[in-house]
């Protein structure tokens, strides 16, 4: 045991003293902080510039009303100027030299875009049959510009403008759009979430901490599994591990090693833990409110299970990482024998939207007591609708169990491999070496 925490000290202060280390900590947070904080401040900011807008209004019943709603004050800039200003053109001369014209000054930058309006976009006569035998289809009035992608942008001038069509087909009809528009005024789901605490608002966060803390669990087994198999690899190459062997048994350094960088994982992670806390604290003062983002009270039972599944999902992969350090002799070697292994942290990945989507659902529970999944997937789980204890403690006991087989196995691998040199070994070999007494 004293020569395991020799090589644990060793690996611990190598890592820890580095530059890389003190600048991942520090930055590390930073980085994650801004991931989540910046697409939100980005997503509620808004373009400030005015723009022209031509229309082609076949109907020549919906320009004056649409150039009315975007006058208003919601589709206004900050200084109160209009944001879209609508020119009208008129198809005297035909249809397509009139689009041909107006694509040029498109081009020309003297209109950011243009309308077209048909001529039948007001008539519902037509379409009732199909609304009959099957879904509705939307009537398409064409946007015609250089950069589509501005989805603000379209969603303003879409919801102008089927207001100002919807409020016209009501009153062909004989009837009030005003009167129509408080009988069918939408009604909004607000999810309220049963803690022990009580209840309180949930505005996704919810959402986004499980996928955040999730994320976390598998970017550190995979960065810190990675720097187990560069450690062996290293060592193997420049042969240090001979000299290193002759005083320990193969299967104290690799537990040392694994030990080693984990309890620098737990390091990391603990100073990553007092900056979320303060984040959470301060949240209010850098994201927007009108971002309509809250940030969600974290039970503790989530923090002691984030621990137990980082540590038990790192000693898992964590001694196949070793394993495949102990058989390549470099790490151009090593990617074709990691891959499997990094498949088993990118599917659960895949599934976590299914997993937050329905946590309690039975695929989900099997899901969660496959050991490789588990670390992931259990703690997602956990997070987002706390499951009966009994099915967390099976996952743990079932993961102990597959981590002490496959320390055994990885154990036999590591003490033969570790000292071979030359090609890479094929799988009857590997067998051959877990069968070594």
């Amino acid at each position: 045991m004293r020569k395991i925490l020799s090589v644990i000290k060793r690996e611990y202060i190598q890592i820890v003293r580095t530059k890389g280390f003190i600048i991942g900590t520090v930055l590390g947070p930073v980085f994650m902080l801004a991931l989540i904080v910046v697409p939100i401040i980005v997503s509620s900011a808004s373009v400030e510039k005015q723009e022209t807008i031509g229309v082609v209004d076949l109907t020549n019943e919906i320009f004056m009303e649409l150039d009315k709603k975007l006058d208003h004050k919601d589709y206004r800039l900050k200084d109160g100027f209009r944001r879209y200003v609508l020119e009208k053109f008129e198809a005297s001369a035909g249809t397509e030299e009139l689009r041909h014209e107006l694509r040029e000054r498109v081009l020309k930058k003297e209109l950011s875009a243009y309308i077209y309006i048909p001529e039948d976009v007001l008539e519902i006569g037509a379409r009732e049959s199909a609304v009959r035998d099957s879904e509705p289809e939307e009537d398409k009035v064409e946007y015609v510009s250089e950069h589509t992608t501005d989805f603000e942008k379209l969603r303003a001038l879409n919801r102008a403008l089927n207001n100002v069509v919807i409020e016209k087909r009501l009153k062909r009809e004989g009837l009030d759009p005003q009167k129509v528009a408080q009988y069918i005024k939408r009604v909004g789901l607000q999810p309220i979430k049963i803690t022990k605490k009580g209840e309180e608002k949930d505005t996704a966060g919810t959402f986004m901490i499980s996928y955040f803390l999730a994320l976390i669990i598998y970017m550190a087994i995979l960065i810190y599994g990675q720097v187990i198999m560069r450690g062996v690899i290293e060592e193997k190459s420049s042969r240090v591990v001979e000299v290193v062997l002759s005083s320990l048994k193969p299967f104290q350094l690799m537990m040392g090693k694994i030990l080693g960088i984990g309890a620098v994982g737990l390091t990391q992670f603990s100073i990553w833990t007092l900056f979320g806390i303060g984040a959470s604290v301060y949240s209010t003062s850098f994201i927007p409110a009108r971002a309509g983002f809250a940030m969600p009270s974290i039970p503790a039972h989530v923090f002691v299970y984030f621990v137990v599944f980082f540590i038990l999902g790192y000693f898992l992969f964590g001694t196949l990482y070793a394993a495949v350090g102990s058989m390549v002799n470099s790490e151009k070697e090593a990617q074709q024998l990691v891959m499997p292994i990094t498949m088993f942290l990118i599917v659960p990945i895949m599934l976590m939207i299914f997993i937050i989507r329905v946590p309690d659902s039975s695929l989900a529970v099997f899901l969660s007591f496959i050991p490789f999944f588990a670390p992931i997937l259990m703690f997602l789980r956990i997070t987002v609708l706390l499951p009966p204890f009994a099915q967390i403690g099976a996952s743990i006991v079932i993961l102990i169990l597959t981590i002490l087989l496959m320390i055994w196995l990885t154990a036999k691998i590591y003490r033969v491999g570790i000292l071979m040199y030359g090609k890479r070994p094929k799988f009857a070999e590997i067998v051959r070496w877990i069968r070594y007494k």
